[in-house]
């Protein structure tokens, strides 16, 4: 612990409170003299035997010099960083099943400021609270008002501006299901634009929203409305065109936001895409209509991009949408979504190319955003390095690994070769280098069956047992934090179960098509240790997801685990009446083993990361 003296003009009570117990720091009037000077521009630390200035524009950037100034053991020295960015932060996915408690999320905030980032989005489909609607969010883990209220008064007090992201048009499936929204439904994910109620529903988002954020910022979402106008709307008012609709609707929701004083953002892409010949976001031969132009609100556009590695389209898309006459923010991806473990590789490749056109297109405004596609199985707090690589970014320009891990060593006490061997899970043989198609080999892997694995044909030969078992040894020599400890204890059991996965699958086939049935027998006893170790890998999938998240969604994390150890039995069970001459055949091993076709040119193996496309070509449900 050490002491300090702390003199300074501005009241930072609240701020010291809650930062001083993570930087080992007391205040004592024996202590350090500390002299604190609020200015604009650069973050400064002026350091001598006898005293330090730290000159600091906002909060965030002096928790930022705390912190280095905190490991810094030089007697004498001046450090001075420039932030590129006026606004920049995570954006975290509170909306595909897993919500972090209100404690973890404030944890989360803290880390954010720690690092220098002065924003952090909340991403929330229907997991606030609208007390007019109470099946909203219901069981779905949603914050109260007053739980949101919290949160941001403690991110104000540290120097992070929430905001809000809600969606005031489509990504809304959760909610309409429920009979109170029968009437303003247009497909299952879009909102009956035109239909009185809708805006009454909307009315009653938005007020409840502003009632809990102290920022004038919303972002209301309008993204991947692909169906739009044409559902219930299409019966109602026949074909339209849908810049036309978007149109009205943005005007409608735009005045709401101005009624209780928000200004909204909204994701850009939807008016590129109707302008797009290809209907595609990224199309170069986007033409916007003039009349677009004429019916738009002051609204901020949201530019979207977690896919290109080469400097030019960034460039191309930032010009695109300066067309739009409208303020620019800009939105990369730390890639959290694509399956069970983030794909460092594909985030650093894109957003090294995306954060330096941003800054050459004078862009003040970044986020990071850390989706949690299907079910949310990565840990977000696995993302870590990317915020470092993102806050290196805002205070620097050299984004090497080298720096990475240095900076990355001293803000979490964490080694940067760690967190990439997260990486590993997908950057498998068979995938080219840094991931650039999203492969997901092992989310593949864990979910296809153990006895006609939808893709099989595409894993086989790449050697993927003896890859997880390195991966498994790597990963149990990590000297985890208190951050990070329940999240490696997770990805290492995660490794076992896949090397031994791998193994089986293989094994099953190839005895079986060998008529070797010493070899077949052999697999049936090694399903059982199979079944120990998937037993174990649940177990500390719950233990991480409890640690950090809400117990609600965890259910359906409880059922994909189920079903793999239900197939266990199911395939010993199968095996076991061969061998014992109860079956003449097996027919499950007797279908021909087809690869399955990448939907990604030029990759060898394949990638979709969504549950029910991997485990069975069967119905699933209603999906």
């Amino acid at each position: 612990m050490k002491d300090i003296f702390i003199q300074s003009n501005e009241n930072l009570d609240d701020f010291f409170s809650n930062i001083l117990p993570e930087l080992a720091l007391r205040e004592s009037p024996q202590g350090h003299p500390l002299q604190l000077i609020q200015r604009p521009g650069s973050l400064e630390i002026c350091h001598g035997p006898l005293a330090t200035i730290i000159y600091y524009q906002e909060k965030a950037h002096l928790f930022r010099a705390l912190t280095l100034w905190v490991h810094e053991d030089r007697p004498v020295y001046v450090l001075e960083e420039q932030p590129h960015f006026e606004a920049i932060g995570p954006m975290i996915d509170l909306s595909r099943n897993a919500v972090m408690t209100v404690e973890k999320l404030q944890r989360f905030i803290l880390l954010t400021s720690k690092m220098g980032l002065n924003r952090l989005t909340l991403y929330m489909e229907d997991t606030y609270e609208i007390p007019e609607y109470p099946y909203f969010g219901h069981l779905r883990g949603r914050y109260t008002q007053g739980e949101l209220k919290k949160l941001d008064s403690y991110a104000q007090s540290i120097g992070v501006t929430l905001i809000p992201a809600i969606q005031t048009l489509a990504h809304l499936t959760n909610p309409l299901k429920w009979g109170f929204a029968k009437n303003i439904r247009d497909t299952e994910d879009i909102l009956l634009v035109g239909e009185e109620e809708t805006y009454t529903f909307l009315e009653a988002a938005i007020c409840s929203i502003r009632s809990c954020f102290t920022t004038d910022q919303l972002h209301i979402g309008m993204d991947e409305a692909h169906q739009l106008g044409k559902g219930r709307y299409l019966v109602l008012h026949g074909l339209k065109d849908r810049f036309s609709i978007m149109a009205e609707h943005l005007q409608r929701v735009a005045a709401l936001c101005q009624k209780v004083g928000f200004k909204p953002m909204m994701w850009s892409d939807m008016f590129f895409r109707i302008g797009a010949p290809t209907g595609d976001y990224y199309d170069p031969d986007v033409c916007f209509p003039t009349e677009l132009f004429a019916d738009l609100p002051a609204v901020k556009m949201v530019y979207w991009d977690y896919y290109h590695h080469d400097h030019a389209s960034y460039q191309r898309m930032f010009a695109k949408h300066r067309e739009l006459k409208q303020p620019i923010a800009f939105a990369g991806g730390i890639w959290t979504w694509n399956g069970l473990a983030p794909n460092y590789g594909k985030s650093f490749a894109t957003m090294r190319h995306a954060l330096q056109a941003a800054k050459e297109n004078d862009v003040q405004e970044v986020y990071a955003t850390l989706w949690g596609d299907d079910g949310a199985e990565t840990p977000l707090i696995a993302a870590l390095l990317g915020l470092q690589y993102f806050s290196e970014a805002q205070f620097g320009n050299d984004l090497s690994l080298e720096k990475l891990n240095e900076k990355f060593q001293l803000f979490h006490q964490s080694v940067s070769s760690d967190f990439l061997l997260l990486d590993r899970f997908d950057q498998t043989a068979g995938v080219p280098e840094n991931n650039p198609h999203g492969e997901n080999p092992s989310k593949l892997l864990l979910y296809q069956d153990l006895l006609y694995g939808l893709y099989h044909e595409n894993l086989a030969a790449l050697s993927l047992e003896a890859h997880y078992q390195t991966l498994a040894q790597e990963l149990d020599a990590v000297k985890s934090t208190r951050d990070t400890q329940t999240m490696f204890a997770f990805y290492q059991q995660m490794a076992v179960v896949l090397a031994k996965k791998a193994n089986i699958s293989n094994q099953i086939t190839r005895a079986y098509q060998s008529k070797d049935r010493t070899g077949l027998r052999q697999t049936v006893d090694e399903l059982s240790v199979y079944k120990s170790a998937l037993h174990s890998l649940y177990e500390a999938h719950r233990q991480v997801w409890f640690d950090w998240n809400r117990p609600f969604g965890f259910e359906i994390i409880d059922l994909r685990y189920g079903a793999l150890l239900m197939r266990c039995d199911t395939t010993r069970w199968r095996l076991t009446a061969f061998l014992d001459g109860e079956l003449d055949t097996l027919e499950e091993l007797t279908q021909p083993s087809l690869p399955m076709v990448t939907p990604f040119s030029g990759s060898t193996s394949v990638g979709r990361n969504l549950f029910h496309g991997i485990y069975s070509a069967g119905k699933i449900s209603d999906v």
